[in-house]
């Protein structure tokens, strides 16, 4: 007869589900059989909770991932290997993007979206393409063909200046990201620091401009697109360890992107199939040493506004954000008693290790408003990001934000990229349906009219100190030579189950998966 052990999972998201799946699965001990529990606070599953379901004909609907879900080839590896155990299936879907200037509207003047670069995926296999800008002409339509020549001349010449400037500090970018040439400080370096000592200075590089070049490449398109990627403001950008960035860029270089085919509610399903202990609009209120057994726990948590208790956790595992984690652990150690002194310290190292962890406001808007792409249709790719023009302030009444009691935030602090996708349609039914579209941290709101669903959803703050905080949670080994820092073995840190070593016997395990230890997709 199998020993139960009861496990309390807090958080449904991908790394909670995981988590609960793995346990589930059958073991080579056949003595253990363990409990699973999943505690989530909101009413439908966390990894799917802000999807909608927008009808498509009769009684199908099509089913829109919130927020925007895909994973890259060569960064996601452990992602990609659980999605195949579970029979996911999952496509190529290279990305294009357009890179994109808001020019706010005046008295004597509407505001304007100009593109300004587009690239078209695939890990530059599919090339770039000229914008539209590069093209029109301000000349009079009487103007002569040797003048509208020199125009064309010079316009190709300007696109082709832009594309070289572009390819060059890529390449740059590409040197600095590999593993054996980088500095040993890198682990300390933050990207505005880092983007500083990579330019160019030697006499050639000022003679030719490539110091200037490789700041407005830097202002320009990896700013914004870091900044598109981890959902975050500039200042946020700037303040990010540039390791993480440098492994991104290298692991991905050369492969693809991927997305589900049913949607992130298919691996939900998957995941969630053998869980038989799932409460939903649960959220726990408290921890407390089991009456019956010193070394488990008994959770508190409201559901429809009932207070219950489960009783005989031996493990607990806090798959969620760092700030909601916090009070449930203050809340236990309250409840120890003065001979558990050890065991408090141990829970107020942790606490500490997780107010290191900041998080900021990310907004989703799905709708159907098409003035927030570029002017020029031609322009238009797959994801199509925006960055207010510099200098520029959004001051117009048509820029305003508003704040109505259905939708009380629409738009982020202007420091953000704005990110709109262009939704694919389902097959079969692409006259059907209108364009619909998914802007992340939208600057300017879509019109009223056009709203579908707005989710607000918190991402974590990545930098130095968060990043010293998380080894006491995560260690890396050293990678070996040709490897970068996110292909390092790991192990479990130091406060990782809450271990005193003088009543280990007498007290739950309280184990974390954090949203960037478990290097979850984008």
């Amino acid at each position: 007869m199998p020993q139960t052990v009861k496990v309390a999972v807090v958080g449904s998201g991908l790394a909670g589900l995981t988590a609960a799946y793995l346990l589930k699965k059958p073991l080579h001990r056949e003595d253990v059989d363990f409990e699973v529990h999943v505690f989530e606070k909101a009413s439908s599953i966390g990894m799917d909770s802000a999807s909608i379901s927008v009808p498509v004909s009769g009684d199908q609907e099509w089913r829109v991932d919130v927020p925007m879900r895909s994973f890259q080839g060569g960064y996601y590896t452990q992602l990609i290997a659980l999605y195949r155990s579970l029979g996911v299936d999952f496509r190529q879907k290279n990305f294009s993007y357009s890179f994109s200037d808001l020019s706010p509207g005046r008295k004597t003047r509407q505001r304007s979206i100009t593109t300004s670069f587009i690239y078209n995926g695939a890990s530059g296999r599919a090339g770039i393409s000229k914008p539209s800008g590069f093209s029109a002409s301000p000349l009079h339509k009487d103007a002569t063909a040797l003048l509208r020549h020199a125009w064309g001349t010079w316009t190709w010449l300007l696109y082709l200046g832009t594309t070289l400037q572009v390819v060059f500090c890529y390449l740059i970018t590409i040197y600095h990201a590999l593993p054996y040439w980088r500095p040993r400080n890198i682990p300390d370096l933050t990207f505005r620091e880092w983007a500083s000592r990579a330019t160019p200075t030697n006499f050639i590089a000022r003679l030719i401009r490539m110091d200037t070049a490789w700041q407005d490449y830097i202002e320009m398109m990896f700013i914004p697109l870091v900044s598109a990627v981890c959902t975050s403001p500039e200042d946020v950008v700037l303040d990010h360890p540039v390791e993480e960035i440098l492994d991104y860029v290298w692991l991905t270089l050369g492969t693809n992107h991927y997305v589900v085919v049913n949607g992130v509610c298919d691996v939900v399903a998957r995941l969630a199939a053998d869980l038989h202990h799932i409460h939903l609009a649960s959220p726990i209120l408290s921890i407390k040493p089991d009456p019956r057994d010193p070394g488990c726990a008994t959770i508190s948590c409201s559901t429809d506004g009932e207070l219950k208790e489960y009783e005989g956790f031996r493990h607990i595992v806090f798959a969620t954000q760092a700030s909601g984690a916090v009070p449930i652990l203050s809340s236990y150690s309250q409840s120890l008693g003065s001979d558990r002194e050890n065991r408090k310290q141990m829970i107020a190292k942790q606490i500490e290790c997780l107010q290191s962890f900041s998080y900021r406001k990310s907004i989703v808007i799905n709708h159907s408003d098409d003035t927030l792409l570029p002017d020029n249709a031609q322009d238009v790719r797959d994801l199509n990001l925006l960055n207010l023009l510099k200098d520029a302030t959004l001051s117009s009444p048509l820029d305003s934000r508003p704040s109505l009691p259905k939708f009380p935030d629409l738009c982020v602090s202007p420091t953000h990229t704005m990110a709109t996708h262009v939704l694919p349609r389902p097959k079969g039914h692409d006259s059907q349906i209108p364009r619909l579209f998914q802007t992340t941290n939208p600057i300017i709101p879509p019109k009223m009219d056009t709203i579908l669903s707005v989710a607000t959803l918190e991402r974590a703050v990545v930098n130095t100190e968060s990043k010293k905080a998380l080894r006491l949670l995560c260690v890396a080994q050293k990678p070996k030579w040709y490897q970068c820092p996110y292909q390092a073995k790991t192990q479990l840190g130091e406060l990782q189950g809450g271990r005193t070593g003088s009543d280990d016997s007498e007290a739950p395990s309280i184990w974390f998966l954090l949203g960037r230890w478990w290097k979850k997709e984008y």
